[in-house]
């Protein structure tokens, strides 16, 4: 999922220049993502053998959008403060909030269907053709395969980019736009549609499809998200966010999926409550910085994989060990492996692949936003 510039607001610190910054980022955070990619990880590679491991995907899903929910809900308040400050314009906002998140998401995301498009000219690949492809290219994988009903092979996870840039695209002018007061009615007014949304979907007898992947739905998860967002500069009770209060959090997001959410007819009906535990461990991180938790998380291995957790999404449905097996085959090589040996193996590589991309693709350009962005809001 896309990685969001962290930033701190309502500190009672003078409002400044959104960017990355080792004083706004928030610890903790990045170690999250890791394990959301995780799960996501274990879900596709491991999950399609053993159908316990299905609903731990989805809530990776869910941390994924608590995280980018209270994330940019504060950036975009913080800009609308600013422009009620009269320090920036609501569209010059709106501008560079747009530059930034394009610089973020676009290039790895185009980038990837590039070189498919490019690559579909002589091989075929399953759920790339037709309609599928225009769908990715609009950021509009979920509308497509719920719309359908076809799925569309390794590139399924798309539907999880598809929401958030939708919900960029409608909530950032929403909140730019309208007075900072008027902020946690905006989110609470997509939680409430989002729940609605389910709720009908639900009764109606809808598809699978267009339950699990209706934008809705996707988008109340979201807002969520940035309801707590807004809520961080109020002190919480002591006990809510202590280091074992989030140690039972974070515990309940990953044993709850494995046990008794593992049916995706319990999951559905209950994935609010997961969605609601996920950005209650979201803000409890934010709260309580110099947790036993949070400095587990800011471990180094999960530090950098949370970092490049965005890449690592989007590559890791691409790598298969088959692929490496029919690569060695052609010099005369069999690979005798046991069951356990290929995913770690497709981890490894998708790590490489991700981090090579930060390296020398995405951390490059998002540099450069940030530049541009900074000489047009001096």
């Amino acid at each position: 999922m896309a990685t969001i510039d962290q930033e701190t607001m309502f500190t009672g610190r003078p409002a400044k220049a959104a960017g990355p910054s080792a004083q706004d980022r928030i610890a903790g955070f990045d170690g999250l993502r890791a394990i959301a990619f995780l799960f996501v990880f274990v879900s596709h590679k491991i999950g399609r053998d053993a159908a316990v491991y299905d609903t731990l995907g989805s809530t990776g899903v869910m941390v994924f959008f608590a995280l980018s929910g209270l994330l940019i809900t504060r950036i975009l308040v913080r800009t609308r403060v600013a422009v009620e400050a009269g320090e920036t314009t609501a569209l010059a906002g709106l501008r560079r909030f747009y530059l930034r998140r394009t610089a973020r998401i676009f290039p790895i995301y185009y980038m990837t269907i590039g070189l498919f498009l490019i690559a579909s000219l002589f091989v075929r690949f399953e759920g790339f053709e037709g309609g599928a492809r225009v769908a990715m290219l609009l950021y509009a994988t979920n509308i497509y395969v719920f719309t359908t009903g076809h799925w569309v092979g390794h590139f399924g996870h798309f539907w999880t980019l598809a929401i958030e840039e939708q919900f960029y695209l409608l909530f950032a002018p929403i909140l730019l736009f309208s007075p900072s007061s008027a902020a946690r009615r905006t989110c609470a007014a997509f939680v409430v549609l989002g729940l609605f949304t389910l709720a009908v979907l639900q009764w109606a007898g809808a598809s699978t499809l267009t339950i699990d992947l209706n934008s809705m739905t996707g988008f109340g998860y979201l807002a969520l998200g940035g309801l707590a967002g807004l809520n961080l500069h109020r002190k919480a009770p002591r006990w809510l966010v202590s280091g074992p209060a989030q140690t039972t959090a974070a515990l309940a997001v990953l044993i709850a999926p494995l046990t008794i959410l593992n049916d995706d007819g319990v999951w559905r009906t209950c994935a609010p409550a997961v969605a609601a535990i996920s950005t209650l461990l979201v803000f409890q991180i934010a709260q309580n910085q110099t947790s036993r938790f949070v400095a587990f998380l800011e471990t180094w291995p999960l530090r950098s994989l949370g970092r490049i957790s965005y890449g690592c999404y989007i590559f890791h449905e691409f790598v298969h060990f088959y692929n490496i097996e029919a690569a060695v085959r052609k010099l005369g090589v069999t690979l005798e492996v046991a069951d356990w040996v290929p995913a770690p193996i497709e981890l490894a590589v998708t790590i490489s692949l991700a981090a090579v991309s930060w390296r020398f693709f995405e951390r490059p350009i998002m540099a450069w936003a940030h530049q541009a962005t900074q000489k047009t809001s001096a």
